[in-house]
């Protein structure tokens, strides 16, 4: 499986370098100078407008769009100036179409860290709202942009090193120091995952519950509780939670604050994971349609797994006034159907 690793350690990063690196990477001059002739003509447009004239996919706008949206929200607070936004404008839809004229959109994006320098307050704001994590440098100088904060933080996944892979191609950009990196992963990917754990020995099991739904509807990936033995032979209850290293802070605090527990241990461990995508199906259940969504999972181009969504099928079992277990049963018995399309 392709991925790009981008490393903005050393000098960085803005929307210029990412597009210098990028051409670097591949044989994009087609698509530079269709980008040059556009911007060029359509000077002042609206950015859609702008982007239609490019013939971005769809997954190429929405991620300029939210990137756009970063640096308006961030501009108005701040100074709102029109001349910075026009000029985003080319160093945010540069590097975005030539990702999309190489297809890397559709790849796992990795960063480490930038360091920013003696940044504008923007890009401070953009990492802020992000929780984006950032590395230290005593650069008197400006070395990562508002518009490469932007692009950094809604199209790269942060990790503390470069993941493992199979270098393909490489990107580099003297002025800046900025790196990047084609490869190849396997589709069983090593990602890393932050684990929280706090004893609890003096909270009622309905608040332990209502803790486990908060930190669940927060974003954590698992949750799950375990008992013991503490202190003076006291029963205790272990709760853990496995979450990301973009969201580990704030269930931190819910963790706290519904259990009102001292302390919080948190580690950092790698783990390796199949290739996974969640789709919805149609599946026909007593004569109507529900759409269940499926996390289907790979390992060298074979299903390894196939798993519906328990919430999809318990809205089923009510509108049907049928058992769960029977709604179970016969969307597990469609399923293998469903996977031959």
């Amino acid at each position: 499986m392709r991925t790009l690793s981008i490393d903005p350690r050393i000098g960085g990063i803005s929307g210029a370098a990412l597009t210098a690196v990028l051409s670097d990477l591949g044989d994009v001059e087609d698509v530079k100078k269709t980008v040059a002739d556009v911007l060029s003509r359509c000077a002042g447009q609206d950015p859609d407008f702008v982007m239609d004239e490019l013939g971005l996919s769809s997954v190429a706008q929405e991620k300029a769009h939210a990137i756009f949206s970063d640096l308006e929200s961030v501009s108005a607070k701040y100074d709102g100036r029109k001349s910075a936004l026009d000029q985003a404008l080319k160093e945010v839809l540069c590097p975005i179409a030539l990702l999309d004229g190489m297809d890397l959109l559709s790849c796992p994006i990795y960063s480490v860290p930038p360091v920013l320098g003696n940044c504008l307050p923007e890009t401070l704001e953009i990492c802020a709202r992000h929780k984006m994590p950032v590395a230290e440098s005593p650069a008197a100088f400006e070395l990562t942009t508002p518009s490469g904060a932007a692009l950094l933080a809604n199209l790269a996944v942060f990790r503390q090193s470069i993941p493992s892979m199979t270098p393909v191609k490489t990107g580099y950009a003297k002025e800046s120091g900025l790196l990047v990196v084609e490869g190849e992963i396997s589709d069983l990917t090593e990602e890393r995952i932050i684990i929280l754990e706090t004893n609890i020995d003096d909270v009622s099991g309905e608040i332990i519950g209502y803790a486990v739904e908060q930190l669940l509807a927060a974003g954590a990936v698992d949750v799950f509780v375990t008992q013991g033995f503490g202190k003076k032979h006291r029963p205790v209850f272990v709760l853990s939670v496995i979450t990301s290293l973009e969201k580990y802070q704030d269930l931190v605090e819910i963790l706290m604050e519904e259990t009102r527990t001292l302390g919080v241990r948190i580690k950092e461990e790698p783990r390796i994971v199949a290739d996974r995508v969640r789709k919805p199906y149609q599946f026909m259940i007593s004569g109507e349609e529900f759409s269940v969504r499926v996390k289907v999972s790979k390992h060298c181009g074979r299903i390894i797994s196939a798993k519906p969504e328990f919430e999809d099928m318990k809205k089923a079992a009510k509108k049907l006034h049928l058992p769960l277990k029977d709604v179970m049963a016969e969307v597990q018995r469609q399923i293998p159907k469903m996977m031959d399309t």
